[in-house]
């Protein structure tokens, strides 16, 4: 009988230790929203989108997991100066004919899978759901471990708003000559600053 259970309490002590060794090299991440910014541009505009929230695991030098939230509805445009068109613009993005903040005000990515690459960057492919619709995307990053964080910085990517419903000024759309033409490309890229849990 004690035989029996010193026997058990030693598997149940390799168990705990092997779980120890595949787990003991993963590490969490939370993004700082404040020192984070996901950057935009359509034709000759640009400006930036804020984060909601984000976190990020890392197994080694391996990007296993990532899940980050857009708030739509801080989309701020950079390159208009005077502040009445400004808001013009930021209307327009933020109604129901472009990205529909009020219905949708938050988009979403979750990572799919990472690929290192010979250079250093990763390849990266996940699902981004803007509008209520959700479109694999693929795009290189660069992650560099600073102290007891991570800065990570996206190399620019396009995607093609049709994909998500987002068809209001499009070529594609347009009934006359006389329509506001906006490309179907939209470029994005981003930085974000993570601190270790």
């Amino acid at each position: 009988m004690v035989k029996r259970l010193i026997l058990g309490l030693f598997n149940l002590l390799i168990i705990i230790q092997f779980a120890r060794a595949t787990t003991g090299d993963t590490t969490n991440y939370t993004i700082d929203v404040n020192s984070s910014v996901l950057n935009w541009s359509i034709d000759v505009h640009h400006g930036t989108i804020l984060l909601k929230k984000g976190t990020i695991k890392m197994q080694g030098k391996k990007l296993i997991a990532a899940c980050v939230t857009v708030q739509m509805d801080s989309v701020h445009d950079q390159d208009i100066t005077y502040e009445l068109m400004r808001k013009t613009l930021h209307n327009v993005l933020r109604s129901d004919v472009f990205f529909n903040t009020k219905k949708y005000p938050y988009s979403f990515f979750v990572l799919d899978e990472a690929k290192l690459l010979p250079d250093g960057r990763y390849r990266v492919q996940g699902d981004l759901t803007i509008t209520g619709v959700s479109n694999c995307v693929r795009f290189t990053i660069h992650i560099n471990k600073k102290g007891k964080g991570l800065e990570i910085t996206s190399d620019p990517f396009k995607v093609d708003r049709l994909r998500w419903g987002i068809t209001s000024y499009s070529t594609h759309a347009a009934k006359s000559e006389k329509n506001f033409i906006v490309s179907d490309s939209i470029n994005f890229s981003f930085q974000l600053v993570a601190k270790e849990e």
